[in-house]
């Protein structure tokens, strides 16, 4: 005759611990059926966890004793069953993902100093680009005094496509280190 007794450690986990709407709101609309669906299965996963019983059922062990004719196996197990204790298992990641978000939070503050810097370059560049006059409407001069290194130099003069590849005693950096 077998007897099974549904067994649970400690409870640990009392709701959610994850901010769904703040999840939510960072996913992108082609992926929002998807994000439904892990959702769905993570609170019927909660759910089945919060269904069970925080620790193990009680036993009326005398009922078992008086039908059980053998002398002192339902002591015994009666023994054991109150001696069960099911360890919940230790946390050993915790503090690498404690330290992991530490540095997640350093590189993100890091990437935001220098996306503000590269911003504040762009803007200027913007503002000289702004107050330019227009390609269609510049004239030759012009266009090299504001760019004089990609002007052609009539004292220097180079060969159609004007790159530097194309040009006589051209050597590439592979050439010049050898």
């Amino acid at each position: 005759m077998r007897i099974f007794f549904p067994v649970m450690a400690a409870r640990r986990i009392a709701a959610s611990s994850i901010d769904w709407s703040a999840f939510a709101a960072r996913v992108p609309e082609g992926q929002k059926a998807a994000f439904n669906a892990f959702k769905g299965k993570s609170d019927a996963y909660l759910r089945r966890v919060l269904s069970l019983p925080e620790s193990l059922p009680k036993i009326d062990f005398s009922v078992y004793k008086a039908r059980i004719a053998v002398p002192g196996m339902v002591d015994d197990f009666q023994k054991k069953y109150e001696a069960l204790e099911i360890a919940y298992p230790a946390d050993t990641v915790s503090a690498q993902i404690t330290e992991m978000e530490k540095a997640a939070a350093v590189e993100t503050q890091d990437f935001v100093k220098a996306s503000e810097a590269r911003i504040a370059k762009l803007r200027e560049d913007l503002k000289q680009w702004e107050g330019m006059i227009p390609f269609d409407q510049m004239t030759m001069e012009e266009f090299v005094e504001q760019f004089p290194d990609m002007a052609i130099n009539p004292n220097n003069p180079t060969l159609w496509p004007h790159t530097p590849e194309v040009q006589p005693g051209y050597v590439a950096k592979e050439g010049a280190e050898a």
